[in-house]
């Protein structure tokens, strides 16, 4: 505990000798924005504003899109949890009018630097029946409905009635999903990867089956590989030696995959994927002009990947 104490009471005499950087999201002469998305370093609006053609993006209409990615919409970028949402397409059979029916969709993100998040995302079916999903022919996770004669569906209540949901064992590339049909005819069902997060909001809540959505936000993880971290320096305007960190990420079957990312503090802002992209945040330096010092305490996944964050205001002990 003292050495710990000993290394903030370091950096906060630092800092105060310092001045701090203006922050910045983007690359000097790129936009950092998209409508109302903002769209930090490694990604980049354009050609020659992101960290390599997987995370450019295209702004049409006030929409960012990922041209490497199919031209899936791009809703929101996380730098500290490493997330990337997207709109991507879910299974449905609401085409279909047999009362006994099977329709299958694989998603498959190919070489791309991206994995669907084991921990962002559950998997969910809305509608009669049973739905399935698989990774290379084997079994992931699954879940099976009873019907009643209601027409709508309530995410609060998704256990079984209507609509069920269930989690995913490890991070995916790639996946498939079998849905069955077993409902009068009519009524139709979906089955879909949904960032939990934004299924829990209340624009999904009262849903109809009987209704077809093409797209649900899933979150991806997003990865840098060993040239992309050898091109990029850490932010280092506030003298705060932020630094790579390395986590391994179980991707089913024994298999391993470990990724790097520039460690940040939440009380951080800007991107820390640039050398002159950082200052404190208001709360921050706030907590910094009251004498104190700031503190993030981290909640870890399974994975050792921060799924919160908590921040405090820290006080000097003598």
């Amino acid at each position: 505990m003292k050495l710990f104490q000993l290394y903030h009471l370091l950096i906060f005499l630092v800092l105060s000798a310092t001045s701090t950087a203006m922050a910045k999201y983007a690359m000097t002469g790129c936009n950092d924005t998209c409508g109302n998305v903002r769209i930090p370093y490694p990604f980049g609006i354009g050609a020659n504003c992101s960290v390599n053609r997987w995370y450019t993006v295209d702004c049409n209409s006030s929409t960012p899109y990922l041209p490497a990615l199919n031209h899936l919409e791009l809703l929101g970028v996380n730098l500290a949890d490493q997330i990337a949402i997207v709109n991507a397409p879910k299974i449905s059979d609401c085409q279909s009018r047999a009362r006994n029916s099977s329709e299958t969709i694989s998603i498959d993100l190919g070489r791309s630097p991206f994995l669907f998040s084991k921990s962002r995302n559950k998997f969910v079916f809305e509608g009669c029946g049973n739905a399935v999903m698989m990774d290379n022919g084997s079994v992931l996770t699954g879940c099976s409905t009873t019907c009643r004669n209601e027409t709508l569906i309530d995410t609060n209540n998704c256990f079984g009635t209507n609509c069920c949901q269930t989690t995913i064992p490890h991070y995916v590339k790639s996946f498939s999903i079998n849905l069955e049909r077993r409902g009068e005819d009519g009524m139709c069902g979906s089955a879909f990867l949904v960032d939990e997060n934004s299924y829990a909001n209340r624009s999904f809540f009262n849903r109809s089956i009987t209704r077809e959505d093409a797209f649900v936000p899933v979150s991806l993880l997003w990865t840098l590989d060993e040239a992309d971290v050898n091109r990029i320096t850490c932010c280092d305007s506030l003298e705060l030696q932020l630094f790579w960190v390395s986590r391994s990420l179980d991707c089913g079957n024994n298999i391993s995959m470990d990724i790097q990312k520039c460690f940040a503090y939440t009380y951080v802002d800007g991107t820390p994927y640039l050398p002159d992209g950082c200052e404190f945040t208001e709360e921050c330096t706030r907590c910094r002009n009251s004498g104190g010092f700031c503190d993030d305490g981290a909640v870890y996944d399974v994975d050792g990947l921060v799924t919160k964050w908590n921040f405090t205001c820290a006080q000097w002990r003598n």
